[in-house]
């Protein structure tokens, strides 16, 4: 796991024990100022949880903040969040967070997710797991890294099963070279449906930035075709096989 995300969950969900050490309905708060810097807080404590956030900055230079919220609902759900964000002048900026809850039904969810942009490089990675009460399973994924003068990687795709049979995937991802102006992007679906029923997709582009691009499609039970673009003129659609 980034380290950065792994200090968004740790503060995250750390910062609420601070709330929790005040009374049930009782919020508090700070707030300081000097000639190079500042820095906030507050604490809330209510019935069903308590919720907690820190920042501070220097003036011109950046700042940091962690938030983190944690609540149990009357009927047995749950839910808890915590977040980090930052930013240093002439560097960057990021962001990482975390979540998780579960219903009083049975269901639940993890989410995780960090977004980080620099002067040249950017960077994300976001990750969703979840259940529903009855069975079904949602998973989930992104992954994106691009650096300035040298391209761009990206890796998506979902996964999906139904209580009743079914089932879903997908996936896309692109890999992009800055230096010659060229790439290949993949990208595909599967569906099968409870009755034993399948259908989907897999399809390939090769493409130049600002020329043209070439994709292959293969399709399940269908006709399979490929498309063929140059730049000013009409796509060229072909069947194949």
């Amino acid at each position: 796991m980034n380290n950065t995300l792994k200090v968004a969950l740790c503060a995250g969900f750390l910062v609420p024990l601070i709330a929790s050490s005040i009374q049930p309905g009782e919020a508090r708060g700070f707030r300081m100022r000097g000639t190079q810097g500042a820095a906030a807080g507050y604490a809330r404590s209510g019935q069903y949880g308590q919720a907690a956030g820190l920042r501070a900055g220097r003036f011109g230079q950046g700042a940091i903040g962690v938030n983190g919220q944690n609540w149990q609902g009357p009927n047995g759900g749950s839910w808890r969040h915590g977040g980090v964000n930052g930013y240093k002048q002439g560097v960057g900026a990021f962001h990482a967070s975390g979540s998780e809850g579960a219903g009083p039904n049975g269901g639940n969810y993890q989410r995780t997710g960090v977004t980080a942009v620099g002067q040249e490089n950017a960077y994300h990675n976001s990750n969703f797991q979840g259940q529903s009460a009855n069975g079904s399973t949602l998973n989930r994924h992104s992954n994106i890294n691009g650096q300035q003068g040298v391209g761009e990687t990206a890796d998506k795709g979902f996964n999906y099963n139904g209580a009743n049979g079914s089932s879903a995937s997908g996936y896309k991802t692109n890999n992009y070279d800055a230096t010659t102006g060229s790439g290949t992007s993949t990208r595909g679906r599967d569906y099968n449906t409870a009755d034993g029923q399948s259908y989907g997709y897999d399809a390939t582009t090769s493409y130049q930035k600002g020329q043209g691009f070439s994709t292959t499609v293969d399709t399940q039970n269908k006709q399979d075709y490929t498309i063929d673009y140059s730049k000013g003129s009409k796509p060229v659609v072909t069947p194949t096989n």
